[in-house]
């Protein structure tokens, strides 16, 4: 019985504290000071305005919901140049890479190709130019990464073919 009229004090008392009236006293100086003892018998409580309380069940109102979530695109990357299985002729050795994605790339995404699976180095752009391609058949493939190097989207690997014109190969007529 001790027991359960502890409890009983323990969960009525933070209950009798909040229920305290507040008074605003404020001195010859202008300083003002909130507080729950009364300062004089003729100072009356402040009118506080009604707690904003929110339902903790219930979702945060700037979340989405799980419609919303659906309709979230998910970040895709691709190579628009070259494609798959492409010839490229006639550009002194050099390879064009632009790539397209399905959603804004964050500013601080690097971007990381690699030529016949060896890294290059990260850049911040959606193209990029490689200079001496030799001929011959080449394997590419990108990863949008984090500064930390968390990968955000990846290409598939795709096949290209260098071309290039020589001696034994001439350009045709």
């Amino acid at each position: 019985m001790k027991l359960l009229i502890l409890t009983m004090c323990m969960i009525m008392a933070p209950a009798l504290v909040l229920a305290q009236p507040i008074y605003k006293v404020v001195d010859e100086d202008g300083n003002v000071t909130y507080t729950d003892q009364q300062p004089s018998n003729d100072a009356e409580p402040m009118e506080l305005p009604e707690l904003n309380v929110l339902d903790s069940r219930a979702a945060p109102p700037n979340l989405p919901t799980d419609a919303e979530e659906s309709e979230v695109e998910p970040l895709r990357l691709s190579f628009s140049s070259p494609q798959h299985e492409e010839n490229i002729f006639g550009t002194g050795n050099s390879l064009s890479v632009a790539l397209e994605s399905s959603v804004e790339i964050p500013r601080t995404a690097q971007v990381v190709l690699y030529l016949d699976d060896e890294a290059q180095d990260p850049i911040q752009a959606l193209t990029y130019t490689f200079e001496f391609i030799p001929r011959g058949e080449h394997t590419l493939r990108a990863e949008l990464q984090t500064p930390s190097g968390r990968v955000l989207a990846e290409t598939e690997t795709i096949t290209f073919y260098m071309r290039q014109a020589s001696r034994l190969n001439p350009p045709g007529p």
